[in-house]
């Protein structure tokens, strides 16, 4: 983020170095949501900000209410100020921020421009990262909060180190009994033979708008889904391990010297709407 970058706050623009306070906040703990846009216009807004509110609610006791209209129009507005390109796609972070007002607990609304993305739609990344499992727990269970994001970054960096990895790479996350929940913060499928497998969100797989848009694509394709649990003896039999997020599905390369293919993502990317 350069110093000539805009940030929104509750609708009004303003840069980093002139908001300290809010910079600060941060470190007290978010709610977040890496959003996909196009056009200047976030996809699929609505759910996005009914899983930001729903966060915020169970780390904070509050639920704040956001309308999707305007959300989208703060966020048109912040891109055009940061002079994104009016076609194509690109990123948005919306970070819920506790507050006080009046003596109660309120929310603040932050977004934060990302990264620029090659393709309009979302799309099977070019990169195929390797992976390492290792277990840790979160705060708020799979809810995407600033602790979820953390605890990835660092269980990121202790895989490095340990492993001396180079190149990309994503740490599989497991509970536990040994049940795999998640890459990172991103919902987790895997397939074998015909079928897709992931685990369901009653044994902790993290809530998200990708999970449901490869669902439902896996659905609208005619491909079985299992939604049941997705452990790590399984993993060594599968075909293909893939996961979700705003940029589209990414195909896993391989786990230590086990190797995986790159099957379905292509037909389960057709689906995605």
């Amino acid at each position: 983020m350069s110093p000539r970058d805009y940030i929104s706050i509750n609708g009004v623009l303003a840069t980093p170095s002139a908001d300290i306070d809010t910079i600060d906040r941060l470190r007290a703990g978010y709610a977040r949501q890496d959003m996909r846009v196009r056009d200047l216009r976030p996809l699929h807004i609505a759910a996005h900000l009914d899983l930001l509110a729903t966060t915020f609610e169970r780390m904070f006791g509050y639920r704040p209410t956001l309308s999707p209209a305007m959300v989208a129009a703060w966020c048109s507005e912040l891109l055009t100020r940061n002079r994104y390109p009016a076609k194509g796609s690109c990123c948005v972070t919306a970070l819920l921020l506790p507050t006080e007002r009046a003596g109660r607990i309120a929310a603040d609304l932050v977004l934060i421009g990302k990264e620029i993305l090659l393709d309009s739609n979302y799309s099977v990344r070019p990169i195929q990262p390797s992976a390492s499992i290792e277990h840790y727990t979160l705060t708020f269970g799979d809810l995407p909060t600033s602790a979820a994001f953390e605890a990835n970054e660092a269980a990121l960096m202790r895989a490095r180190y340990r492993d001396q990895i180079e190149g990309s790479h994503v740490v599989l996350r497991t509970d536990d009994e040994g049940i795999l929940l998640a890459a990172g913060t991103a919902p987790l499928f895997a397939v074998k033979g015909r079928s897709v497998i992931t685990t369901s969100l009653l044994y902790g797989a993290p809530k998200s708008v990708e999970r449901q848009l490869t669902i439902d694509a896996v659905m609208r394709a005619e491909i079985p889904l299992q939604e049941d649990i997705l452990s790590m003896e399984m993993i060594t039999e599968c075909d293909e391990l893939f996961f979700a997020d705003y940029r589209g599905l990414t195909s896993i390369e391989r786990i230590g010297q086990v190797r995986y293919m790159s099957l379905m993502v292509d037909q389960i990317i057709k689906a995605i709407r």
